[in-house]
């Protein structure tokens, strides 16, 4: 009976990470932005996800192979 739950919870995860890849930038927080210490009105765009505010979900670079932070799956 656990087993069967333990597979049933994997599937399920697996299939949300094809569903939705990406999650939220952490360190602009989905702004893309991110904004000067010492003069804080100035912004450039941020260096971890380049401006988009995206990066792939941990599951999705390992059981995938990432999307490269776009969330579109390359052709095999």
């Amino acid at each position: 009976m656990v087993l069967l739950v333990i597979v049933i919870v994997a599937v399920g995860y697996l299939v949300s990470l094809r569903i939705h890849p990406l999650r939220k930038c952490p360190t602009c927080k989905m702004t893309g932005r991110h904004f000067g210490g010492v003069f804080t009105n100035s912004f450039r765009p941020c260096r971890r996800c380049r401006g988009s505010g995206r990066r792939d979900r941990l599951g999705t670079q390992v059981f995938f192979g990432g999307t490269d932070h776009t969330g579109v799956y390359p052709k095999k």
